[in-house]
């Protein structure tokens, strides 16, 4: 009989230490496939930080050279407004016609004003002239051709 419960004792714990095992494998399995996905997610956030660091260096750099530029520009503008400013001789303003040509064209500007208000005076008090022959309008009557025979 002592072989017979040391046989039942056998099985039963065959079948224990089965489904022990296939429950701690499986959770084992999980538990690996979990530490597998956490791993990936640490790569991914690791590659993703090198990348915002790689940017945030690569703005800052940006910005100085920026600044670079604009602190040249600020001392090219002074010196360009340094040397507007400055009256040197050769920079005298020369004119379009020469002193006898001014004179003239103002000579010319006073006499046609002159002409103009001449003009104006006599033309005041008569009505416009009309060009066209009489009849010859738009809205006159038509005018009737006669037949020859």
């Amino acid at each position: 009989m002592d072989w017979l419960i040391g046989l039942l004792l056998l099985i039963a714990g065959g079948v224990i230490g089965f489904f022990a095992a296939r429950y701690v494998f499986l959770h084992t399995g999980e538990a690996a496939e979990l530490q597998e996905q956490v791993e990936q997610a640490r790569q991914q956030f690791e590659a993703y930080r090198k990348d915002v660091t790689e940017q945030l260096a690569t703005a800052r750099q940006i910005a100085s050279e920026v600044t670079d530029i604009q602190h040249r520009l600020n001392l090219f503008l002074q010196d360009s407004q340094q040397l507007l400013e400055q009256n040197k001789e050769w920079q005298q303003p020369l004119p379009f016609f020469a002193e006898e040509t001014i004179r003239s064209i103002r000579q010319s500007n006073i006499l046609n004003k002159e002409r103009r208000e001449d003009s104006d005076v006599s033309d005041t008090g008569a009505p416009p002239r009309d060009y066209s022959e009489p009849g010859s309008g738009l809205f006159s009557p038509p005018v009737k051709e006669e037949k020859s025979n």
